[in-house]
C-alpha cells in the first residue's frame, strides 16, 4: 500500500493520487476557493530521444500537437477556447521531459481539459501545418541566436561524445527538420514515445475530488497505453580528456565557466548532497569565495548550481563574471576556486551547515503558502511526479532528512582538475576568430577554440593554498551561522478590524501604512519602503549615471547581508528607477523585523561615510561594470530593446536613453559627493503587512525617523513623472538600427495606442476587455497564418493614469514597416468584421469570463501585500478594487465599449517603436531622437 502524500499543515486543499487503467498517473487537487482551474501533463521524452538524423523532432512534435485533433480538427480550436475563457497555455521540451499545460476559468475547465487530452489521444499531424510549424521552430531558434548563454550551451553539447544521445541539437531548425519524410518521422516518434504509462498528469480545480476524478477517468483513460518503457540514458557523455575552450562572446562581458560532471544523485534527495555543495561553494556571505573574489576586484558575480544531464550523470557548474583584471588573471580565479574546495575538504563536511539548510526548508514547508499562479504550482508538481516517490511529490524539495557526508565527499572528489571543462568567453576573442584554431559550432555558428588545459593552470590549482589576496582583507573560509534564521513563530493575537491598509503615522519625513492581515494568519510578514531622496538624478544625465552607479555599489556592498537574509527565507526586491528607490521584503516576521533595522542602519552608514565602503579598486570595477551594462543594453534582443525605448519615449524625464548616459565621465570624487548628498533630503513611504502589530510598525517608524533626523532634512520637491500626450490622429515614431549586434537576426515593432489620462480605474477595464477580445484573432492571423514571427501578441499598460494598448511583433522575416502595414490591415478587418459583429450576448460572456478571472481572491500573503503596496506607490490607494470589480464591470455596456474601441483606433494617438535589423532596412531612418517637442500629461499620482 502506497504511503499517503505528505502535505504542509498550512495547505487546506485536498489531494488525490490515482493511476488510471492505462497506467497514466494523475494527481488531482481540489481547491474550492480557486476561480482558476488548470492541468499539466509531463511525459518522459525529450531532446535526448531525438534520432540523430532528425534533431529537434521532440520539440517539433510539441508544436504540432497544438494543430488540431480528430475530435477538434480546427487548428486553433484549443488555443481560441482557452483564451476566450481568460486562460493561458504553453508547452516546453527539455532533455528528458516534455511538458504541456493550461489554465482556464472554472466553468470552462471540462471543455478545456477535453481539448487538451486530444493531444495525447488522436492528434492530426495535419500535413498543411508541417511547413508552417517548422518555420515556427526556426523562428524560435532564431530568437536565441544572439543570446550568449544559448550559444554556449550548444558548444557544451558539442564537446560530448558524438555517440552519446546527449549530443543533440534540441531546439531544431529547418536544417535538421526540413526533410521529405518529416511527417512520417513525426508519426513514428509520437507512436514510440507518447504512451500513457510514460505520462504524469496534474489537475487543479474547484470541483470536489470525486467529481473531478470521474472527469479525469472518462477523458484520460482514452490515452493509449502502448506498453512503452521509459527511455533511459545511462552513459557519461563527457568521459576522457577534458578541455579549455575559448568562446567568442557577443556582449561586453567576460565569463569563466567551470563544469564538473558528477554522478546523478537524484535518488539521494533525502540528503540533497548536491544542494549542500552548491550552497557552500556558492555562498555569498562572510568568508565566502564570492565575497572574497569581489572584494579582490577579480569578479562581479559568482553563481554555483547543478543540473541533471541524463539518468547517469549531472553537473556542478560555476558561472563567474570576470572583471578586466579577472579576465587577465583567470588562472588565478580558478586557483581561488580550488582553494575554497580544499578549505571545504580540510574543514570537513559539517552537520551544522546541513542542519541550518534543513531548518529553513522545513519551516518553509510547514508554513507553506499557496502559489500565486496555478500554472506555476502544477508545473512544479508534474516535474516532481517524475522525480520523487509518490508520497514525496509535494514534500520532496523540502525533505532534507538524512545528512549524507559520504555522498557529499564523493561529489567533492569529483571537483578536481582532471574532471573539469573550462569555458572562457569574451568578445575580445573576436580579434582572433580568424585564427585557424577557431572553429564554428554547427548551428549557432559561434566561433570557439579548444585546447588542452595548460600545465600552468594545473600548477596553480596544485598550489592553490599558497595564493594570497593582494587587495582585500577578507578570507576564504567556512561561513558563520546565519543570524536571520527565525526563532519565534507566534501569531500575534490582537485582532485588527481593518481590511485595508491604514495610515498610522505621518510627518514631514515619513508616511506609514499598516495592515495586520487576518486573512492569512501565518507567522510571516512583508514591508515596503519607498525613498524619494535628492531629485537631481531624475533630470540630469550625469546625476542619473551616478545614481545607476550608486545602485550597483550599494547593492554589492550590502550583498553579504542580503544573501544571509535570502538563505533564511527572506525574499526581497531592490528597485532604483525614475525618481525613487523602493525596497520590498517578504519572509518570517521574526526575521524581517531584524533585517529592517539592519537595512536602515546600513543605508545611512553607507551615506554618512562612503569612503569607508568604496575602495578605489572597487570603484574602478563598478565603473567598468556599469559601462559594460550600458554597452550591453544595445546587445539586448529587439523585444527587450523595444520595451526599453518605449519607456524612454513616454517619460519626459526620469528615463534616459543609454546613448546619452554612456558618454558621461565619472570620477571617484564625483561618486563620493553624490553619495553624501543623496539622502541629505528624503521623503519616505513605508508599509508593514502581515503578522506585524501596529505597535511594532510604529516603533520601526519612530526608529526610522530618529535615524534619518540626524542626517537628513525632509524632501519637499519630488520631481513629477510626466507622460507623453499624443494628439489625436497623430503618430509619433522612434527608429533604432541594430548596429551593435550583427548576430541578431530579428527586428521588433511595437505599436501603442494611447488613451486619455484618467483617475477612474474603470478605464483600465475597457483596455483589459479589449485585450481579451482582440488577442486571439491577432495571434492567430499574424503568427499562425501569416507567420510574421514567433513573438506576436497584444497587451495593455498603465503609466501614471494613462493607458496604452500595444501590438508587439518580433520577426526575422519582415521589416518593421511591412509588419506595421500588416497590423493596420488586421486592425481594419478586425474593426469592420469581428468587432462590428460582436453581439451584446457575446460581449456579456467576455465580461463574465474576465470578472471570474480577475475576482480571484489573493492566494497568499505576499501577493496581497504587493497589490496593496503598488496602490500606495502610485498614491491612489484603491485597495478595494476587487470588491468594486462587479459594479465597475457592470457599468461597461456593449455600446460604451464599442465606442471606446472605435475611438482608440480610429481617432488614434499612436506611438511606434521600430527596432530594425540591418537586413530589413529598406528605407532611410528618419526618427532616431527622443521625442521632446510635444505636450506632456501632468503627474496625477504625485505624492503631496
Amino acid at each position: 500500500m502506497d504511503q499517503e502524500l505528505i502535505i504542509s499543515p498550512n495547505d487546506k486543499r485536498q489531494y488525490s493520487l490515482t493511476t488510471l487503467p492505462n497506467q497514466l498517473e494523475c494527481l488531482i487537487i481540489s481547491d474550492p476557493n480557486t476561480k482558476i482551474s488548470g492541468a499539466c501533463l509531463e511525459i518522459s521524452v525529450g531532446w535526448l530521444d531525438d534520432p540523430k538524423d532528425y534533431q529537434g523532432i521532440a520539440h517539433f512534435c510539441e508544436h504540432m500537437l497544438f494543430m488540431g485533433s480528430n475530435k477538434y480538427p480546427t487548428q486553433n480550436d484549443y488555443t481560441s477556447f482557452i483564451q476566450l475563457h481568460s486562460g493561458s497555455y504553453n508547452a516546453s521540451t527539455w532533455l528528458q521531459r516534455t511538458k504541456y499545460y493550461f489554465s482556464i476559468e472554472n466553468d470552462a475547465f471540462i471543455g478545456g481539459l477535453d481539448r487538451f487530452a486530444q493531444f495525447f489521444i488522436c492528434p492530426l499531424f495535419d500535413s498543411s501545418c508541417i511547413e508552417r510549424e517548422m518555420n515556427a521552430v526556426e523562428s524560435e531558434f532564431n530568437l536565441s541566436l544572439a543570446d550568449d548563454q544559448s550559444r554556449l550551451w550548444e558548444i557544451f553539447v558539442q564537446q560530448s561524445d558524438p555517440q552519446s544521445t546527449f549530443n543533440r541539437f534540441g531546439c531544431g531548425n529547418l536544417l535538421t527538420l526540413n526533410k521529405p519524410d518529416i511527417r512520417d518521422q513525426l508519426l513514428t516518434f509520437y507512436d514510440k514515445y507518447y504512451c500513457s504509462s510514460l505520462m504524469k498528469l496534474v489537475v487543479y480545480t474547484d470541483k470536489n475530488l470525486q467529481e473531478v476524478g470521474q472527469i479525469v477517468y472518462d477523458i484520460f483513460s482514452l490515452v493509449p497505453n502502448k506498453g512503452r518503457k521509459k527511455p533511459l540514458h545511462l552513459d557519461n557523455p563527457f568521459q576522457g580528456q577534458l578541455f579549455k575552450i575559448d568562446v567568442v562572446g557577443i556582449k561586453q562581458e567576460d565569463y569563466l565557466f567551470l563544469n564538473f560532471v558528477i554522478p546523478n544523485y537524484e535518488n539521494k534527495y533525502l540528503g540533497q548532497p548536491e544542494s549542500y555543495i552548491t550552497h557552500v561553494l556558492g555562498h555569498e556571505g562572510q568568508n565566502s569565495l564570492a565575497s572574497f573574489l569581489k572584494d579582490e576586484g577579480l569578479v562581479t558575480e559568482l553563481i554555483v548550481g547543478s543540473q541533471r544531464l541524463n539518468d547517469q550523470v549531472s553537473e556542478i557548474y560555476l558561472e563567474i563574471t570576470l572583471t578586466e583584471e579577472g579576465f587577465d588573471n583567470y588562472e588565478k580565479v580558478i586557483g581561488f576556486v580550488f582553494q575554497q574546495i580544499q578549505k571545504i575538504k580540510e574543514k570537513g563536511v559539517k552537520q551544522e551547515i546541513f542542519d541550518e539548510i534543513a531548518q529553513i526548508k522545513h519551516l518553509e514547508f510547514k508554513f507553506k503558502e499557496n502559489s500565486s499562479s496555478v500554472l506555476e504550482y502544477i508545473e512544479k508538481l508534474s516535474e516532481n511526479m517524475h522525480k520523487y516517490p509518490k508520497h514525496h511529490i509535494i514534500y520532496g524539495d523540502y525533505a532534507y532528512q538524512q545528512f549524507d557526508p559520504q555522498s557529499i565527499n564523493e561529489i567533492l572528489d569529483h571537483l578536481n582538475p582532471n574532471n573539469m571543462i573550462i569555458f572562457l568567453r569574451s568578445p575580445s576573442f573576436a580579434e582572433e576568430k580568424d585564427d585557424e584554431n577557431f572553429i564554428s559550432e554547427p548551428f549557432c555558428k559561434t566561433k570557439y577554440r579548444k585546447q588542452q588545459i595548460s600545465n600552468e593552470i594545473f600548477q596553480i590549482i596544485k598550489n592553490s593554498n599558497n595564493l594570497k589576496a593582494e587587495k582585500t582583507h577578507k578570507i576564504i573560509d567556512i561561513f558563520p551561522p546565519n543570524i536571520y534564521i527565525p526563532q519565534n513563530f507566534d501569531i500575534i493575537d490582537n485582532i485588527d478590524d481593518n481590511q485595508y491598509p491604514n495610515k498610522i503615522f505621518e510627518n514631514e519625513f515619513i508616511r506609514c501604512f499598516h495592515l495586520k492581515d487576518n486573512q492569512f494568519p501565518i507567522c510571516k510578514g512583508c514591508f515596503g519602503i519607498q525613498f524619494f531622496p535628492n531629485q537631481e538624478f531624475a533630470i540630469n544625465e550625469k546625476e542619473r549615471v551616478l545614481f545607476d552607479l550608486w545602485s550597483n555599489i550599494f547593492y554589492s556592498q550590502f550583498e553579504e547581508t542580503l544573501y544571509n537574509a535570502e538563505c533564511a527565507g527572506i525574499s526581497y526586491n531592490l528597485d532604483s528607477a525614475y525618481n525613487f528607490i523602493s525596497f520590498k521584503v517578504h519572509g518570517f516576521n521574526d526575521s524581517i523585523l531584524k533585517f529592517y533595522k539592519d537595512f536602515i542602519q546600513y543605508l545611512l552608514d553607507f551615506h554618512k561615510q562612503p569612503k569607508k565602503y568604496v575602495k578605489k579598486h572597487i570603484f574602478s570595477v563598478q565603473i567598468d561594470d556599469l559601462q559594460d551594462r550600458y554597452e550591453n543594453y544595445f546587445m539586448k534582443s529587439p523585444y527587450d530593446l523595444n520595451a526599453s525605448y518605449w519607456k524612454c519615449m513616454i517619460y519626459k524625464s526620469g528615463k534616459f536613453m543609454k546613448e546619452q548616459l554612456r558618454e558621461v565621465d565619472i570620477k571617484m570624487n564625483d561618486f563620493i559627493s553624490f553619495t553624501e548628498k543623496l539622502f541629505k533630503t528624503v521623503r519616505m513611504q513605508i508599509y508593514f503587512h502581515g503578522n506585524i502589530s501596529k505597535d511594532a510598525a510604529l516603533n520601526l517608524c519612530q526608529f526610522t525617523h530618529n535615524q534619518f533626523l540626524e542626517f537628513s532634512i525632509p524632501n519637499k520637491s519630488i520631481h513629477p513623472l510626466q507622460i507623453i500626450k499624443i494628439p489625436k490622429n497623430q503618430t509619433y515614431k522612434f527608429e533604432k538600427l541594430i548596429n551593435e549586434n550583427p548576430e541578431e537576426p530579428n527586428s521588433g515593432l511595437r505599436i501603442s495606442f494611447q488613451g486619455e489620462q484618467s483617475l477612474d480605474p474603470t478605464i483600465n477595464l475597457y483596455f483589459d476587455l479589449l485585450n481579451s477580445i482582440i488577442s486571439d484573432p491577432f495571434e492567430n492571423q499574424l503568427r499562425t497564418n501569416e507567420q510574421l514571427g514567433y513573438v506576436v501578441y497584444t497587451n495593455k499598460s498603465n503609466r501614471r493614469g494613462v493607458n496604452f494598448f500595444h501590438f508587439i511583433i518580433i520577426s526575422e522575416t519582415k521589416s518593421t514597416r511591412q509588419i506595421a502595414n500588416r497590423i493596420d490591415s488586421f486592425l481594419s478587418n478586425f474593426l469592420n468584421q469581428e468587432l462590428a459583429q460582436l453581439s451584446e450576448e457575446q460581449f456579456e460572456k467576455v465580461k463574465l469570463s474576465y470578472y471570474k478571472d480577475q475576482s480571484q481572491d489573493f492566494q497568499n500573503l505576499n501577493e496581497k501585500f504587493k497589490d496593496f503596496w503598488n496602490e500606495i506607490l502610485i498614491n491612489q490607494n484603491d485597495f478595494d478594487k476587487k470588491q468594486k470589480l462587479k459594479e465597475r464591470i457592470d457599468s461597461i455596456t456593449h455600446e460604451k465599449f464599442m465606442n471606446f474601441a472605435l475611438n482608440i483606433f480610429k481617432d488614434s494617438k499612436r506611438l511606434e517603436i521600430h527596432i530594425v535589423n540591418q537586413k530589413h532596412l529598406d528605407w532611410e531612418l528618419e526618427y532616431q531622437e527622443k521625442i521632446s517637442n510635444c505636450e506632456w500629461h501632468e503627474d496625477v499620482f504625485q505624492l503631496n
